[in-house]
């Protein structure tokens, strides 16, 4: 039951197909190539055939002409041409202008007419059957000559002993060449498998916990090249996805233990005597502050694992984005203003696009709120909104005039959990948990939108934000 197993297997291995195809192939090629010089040989041998023929028959029309009238002259020509080439055969028969009656004929002259006309061509007929072969030309028009026929003919024995006589020469070749090319087509489909042999057994190395192998890529630039080659760009992607997974997940851990830590911690100190009852609501008023930071948490968590799914918005709908960012900025004025930041919008065009009124509102108020969070008094937060119809595009852009961000952490500000601390520090702003920007691009991303950042220290941060737009009339 093994043997038979590892047959299958063997039979239905790439190697053992390429090597089928191959030998197919060959063989075709094989039977066609000689087919075709079988045949083309046979072809090229009637021409030339004709190709004589049809001199002595001029030449006999000369004779015809040259001795006209004497019959006994032109005879005695036709005689000896056709005793010339008795060795192969050859007939004569002259015909009457009427080409109804034989004048003379050789003895070994086929019955007439013979089986069937091949051709004509220039006053040429050319007559077959199964073994003769003859050309019948006409005696050009001349004063006081009756327009006699000539036909010279000869048997085409020859030919097919030549014909089969190549065929036995060539056979016993064909027949070697289809013996060798099964052992061809192992032998290169066995070096051509060789590569793709080697991408396996380093794919059989790979594991999730070690995953610094990568395939030999061999230079010359060939589909197993290319294949080796986006086999270690998947690989390189799945790495970077299991880092940022355990980040992920340790960051998390990390951000969930330090409320719970400081909850406990907290009921356990408590407890450890008699409270007052204002104490004991000083307590529970704490631990509700943590809980609604564990909850806030949990669902940012919840969100940004929705958002990374690579699915489409849950309602794909027409959102006047002019209208959310004119309500944002109006929400968000009093708190400027308390803090002593310029708000204003230098453009608002008109923009619909399809999506989730609720996603897009969250992206434009997270952005706005940092821009004010990280702008000290006396500065500015400008926003303009532009609509590209050609491009059909949408462009929000935010811009402040705050702390800016340091050109070796701006690279990194859209990952999760990441946060720039001693910029947070330094103006005073409540500590979050990084997941603000992770969420403001899987947002983005699943409305087939993109955000990009640009930032100076010490002079302000952009944040741009483009999304394809849709007209009101289409419903999108």
């Amino acid at each position: 039951m093994r043997s038979r197993s590892r047959l299958n297997t063997f039979f239905r291995s790439l190697r053992v197909r390429l090597t089928i195809w191959n030998t197919l192939v060959v063989l075709i090629a094989v039977v066609v190539a000689l087919l075709s010089v079988r045949e083309g040989l046979r072809y090229y041998l009637l021409f030339e055939t004709d190709a004589v023929l049809n001199d002595e028959a001029k030449e006999l029309l000369l004779a015809i002409e040259r001795w006209h009238p004497d019959r006994e002259q032109i005879i005695g020509e036709m005689q000896r041409k056709a005793d010339s080439h008795v060795d192969r055969d050859w007939h004569i028969r002259w015909l009457s202008e009427d080409h109804t009656e034989t004048l003379w004929s050789s003895p070994n002259a086929p019955a007439i007419p013979l089986s069937r006309l091949a051709r004509t061509v220039q006053g040429q007929r050319v007559w077959v059957s199964n073994i003769h072969r003859s050309v019948e030309r006409r005696l050009d028009e001349k004063p006081k000559l009756p327009r006699y026929y000539v036909r010279v003919g000869a048997t085409t024995a020859f030919i097919d002993n030549d014909v089969n006589r190549l065929t036995r020469v060539l056979a016993p070749v064909g027949l070697g060449i289809l013996l060798l090319a099964p052992i061809g087509g192992y032998l290169l489909s066995e070096r051509a498998i060789a590569p793709l042999q080697q991408i396996i057994s380093a794919t059989e190395r790979l594991r999730p916990g070690r995953l610094n192998e990568r395939l030999t890529v061999r230079g010359v630039g060939d589909e197993l090249d290319q294949l080796a080659t986006k086999i270690n760009q998947f690989l390189d992607q799945i790495a970077d996805h299991l880092r940022q997974h355990r980040d992920f997940v340790a960051n998390a851990a990390h951000e969930l233990r330090s409320p719970l830590t400081a909850v406990q911690s907290s009921v356990e100190v408590t407890l450890e005597r008699h409270r007052t009852v204002e104490e004991y609501e000083e307590l529970l008023y704490s631990v509700a502050d943590e809980c609604r930071h564990l909850g806030t948490l949990v669902n940012q968590l919840l969100q940004l694992a929705e958002s990374e799914s690579n699915e489409a918005p849950r309602l794909r709908q027409p959102v006047r984005l002019d209208e959310i960012v004119g309500k944002a900025v109006e929400m968000f004025e009093p708190v400027a203003d308390e803090r002593g930041v310029q708000l204003a919008v230098v453009s608002g065009d008109q923009a619909v696009v399809l999506g989730d009124r609720q996603q897009l509102r969250q992206v434009v108020t997270n952005l706005i709120d940092n821009a004010i969070k990280f702008t000290p008094a006396g500065g500015r937060v400008t926003v303009n909104l532009e609509r590209d119809r050609a491009l059909r595009t949408a462009t929000l852009t935010i811009a402040d005039t705050g702390i800016g961000i340091a050109p070796d952490e701006l690279p990194r500000i859209f990952e999760r959990f990441y946060q720039v601390d001693k910029a947070r520090a330094r103006i005073g702003a409540p500590r979050g948990n990084g997941l603000g920007l992770s969420i403001c691009r899987a947002i983005l991303a699943a409305h087939h939108g993109t955000i990009d950042v640009s930032s100076e220290l010490g002079r302000g941060t952009t944040f741009r934000i483009s999304l394809p737009t849709t007209s009101p009339e289409n419903g999108g």
